[in-house]
């Protein structure tokens, strides 16, 4: 009896002492933030379209198409003149764009720890806030307004809406520094080897263990990207057990053996099982990354194997292009890039950049309709995100012709110097050329078509670019970006638009961290 009093009395004396040493442990809570505020003013200009307008599928009847396009296009005009004629201004405008517009952005990160083992990070965005920009409509009850621009945006007077406040990070980090072992659960930024293969914020589950006798690190983890099991399709009250999901699993092993030599292996798999966007897909990404570091100079060597099969629902039709019923088309891809970096310092105020970055396959469509990646050993990408020039390829904000996820069958290389001169400015000059790996498909163009007189090529365009950094002090920038961009004929097949040349787009930024 006095035994069982005793085990009785130990089990509730541990728990009070367990809960007042986490009383003790929460009055040492340690929190620190960190963020940035930025405002930006941006002018661009172009006479190319950003994207295709004209259908991807196989021309099945020409004359048709072009009769239904001239009757359009006569039915705006008349449109238009019965506006001019009621005394109201005319919604046809030329093919060229000139804007000029500013925006607002607010970043801020708070972490708390009540001790060295577990940490909770907090991150947020509000913006991109544009000066006059319109908030969400007072009517509708979805609030849905396509003149949005950035997550809920806000800024038109009398209508900024607090509803454009967005969680970027919301995760536990637990931390073992004695056994090298830290565990992040939640929300946070999942990022492969300079974010060419993915590049973006997700919640999920990462794993890192370091070996510091071995002079190693291996991480892994998984990534839940989409979830549609909750969906209610036969509207009958209760969620639909279907499973349909897309997971991202990856690992990866960072050694360094030598002072100036550092390598990576990973793999990223995407198991993804969500039909609501007509495509499965199981893929694979193998990576090597190499960097080399020298007193002169440096150097990184990076490749890319992408294996895997993708199930796509393809429509068939009948002479009238009317769909009768869809069938599941199996493709399997192996395709590949390459990423090559080279940096040769002149002095502590001058180096030399050189960087060629490519993927095989065709960019576009093919002339059946299809993505030309999913065969001829194309390349799919993931969900990468890098910049390379600012207006071919970026993320970055202005114009960007394509971007990590729609770099499939596209080469650039590129030639840019750093100049750090009086003090605290810093000068880049970038030159730079984008080409596709194969020439894309004309036959599925309605204007810039063979019938026409064009002819399809691999030449995408160049670029100009020249950026300016001042530090005016350590927390306070001022930076300056522009960039010029001249179309080839390779783009306007891609596009299938005959008009244009140049892309421009030139802003200032003036950000403050703390």
């Amino acid at each position: 009896m006095l035994a069982r009093l005793l085990t009785v009395c130990i089990l509730f004396v541990i728990p009070l002492g367990f809960l007042y040493s986490q009383e003790e442990e929460s009055q040492r809570t340690i929190m620190n933030f960190n963020g940035s505020f930025r405002v930006r003013a941006t002018n661009v200009g172009r006479d190319v379209l950003l994207e295709r307008k004209t259908p991807v599928t196989p021309i099945t009847n020409l004359e048709k198409e072009n009769t239904e396009r001239l009757q359009s296009e006569q039915q705006t005009i008349q449109n238009d003149l019965e506006r001019r004629q009621k005394g109201l201004p005319s919604q046809i405008t030329p093919r060229k764009e000139d804007v000029s517009y500013y925006d607002s952005r607010f970043l801020y990160n708070m972490s708390f720890s009540a001790n060295k083992y577990v940490e909770g990070i907090w991150g947020m965005q509000v913006g991109d806030i544009p000066f006059g920009g319109r908030g969400l409509r007072s009517t509708g009850p979805d609030g849905f307004d396509p003149g949005l621009v950035g997550p809920g945006s806000g800024g038109e007077r009398g209508r900024t809406a607090a509803v454009n406040v967005q969680t970027n990070f919301l995760y536990l980090n637990f931390r073992i520094p004695e056994s090298g072992l830290f565990i992040k659960v939640g929300q946070q930024l999942f990022s492969s080897a300079q974010g060419r293969v993915l590049f973006s914020t997700g919640t999920g589950v990462s794993i890192l263990k370091n070996f510091q006798f071995l002079r190693l690190s291996l991480e892994g983890g998984i990534l839940r990207a989409r979830d549609q099991s909750f969906l209610d399709v036969d509207k009958n009250g209760f969620a639909d057990k279907n499973y349909q999901s897309s997971n991202i699993y990856y690992n990866r092993l960072k050694f360094e053996y030598f002072r100036n030599i550092r390598n990576e292996v990973y793999a990223y798999f995407l198991d993804d099982n969500d039909k609501s966007d007509n495509e499965t897909a199981r893929l694979a990404w193998y990576g090597l990354h190499n960097e080399f570091n020298f007193q002169k100079f440096s150097f990184i060597v990076h490749g890319i194997l992408n294996t895997g099969t993708v199930k796509k629902l393809k429509p068939v039709n009948d002479t009238n292009d009317v769909t009768i019923y869809n069938t599941t088309q199996r493709h399997f891809v192996k395709g590949g890039m390459y990423d090559f970096q080279f940096t040769y310092r002149w002095n502590e105020s001058l180096n030399f950049n050189l960087i060629a970055l490519g993927t095989t396959g065709r960019p576009g469509y093919d002339a059946n309709g299809q993505e030309a990646n999913l065969k001829g050993n194309g390349y799919r990408t993931l969900a990468p995100g890098f910049s390379i020039s600012n207006i071919a390829t970026d993320f970055t904000g202005g114009y960007a012709l394509f971007n990590g996820s729609s770099f499939s069958g596209l080469n650039e290389y590129g030639l840019y110097s750093n100049i750090i001169a009086f003090g605290p400015y810093q000068f880049t000059l970038g030159y730079y050329q984008l080409w596709a790996t194969k020439s894309p498909e004309i036959k599925i163009n309605r204007e810039f078509s063979e019938r026409n007189g064009y002819r399809t090529s691999t030449y995408m365009g160049m670029e100009y670019n020249f950026n300016i950094r001042y530090n005016v002090t350590s927390d306070f920038q001022i930076i300056f970006r522009s960039g010029y961009f001249v179309a080839g004929d390779a783009l306007f097949v891609l596009l299938d638009s005959k008009y244009g040349r140049v892309l421009r787009e030139a802003f200032i930024v003036f950000e403050h961290r703390f």
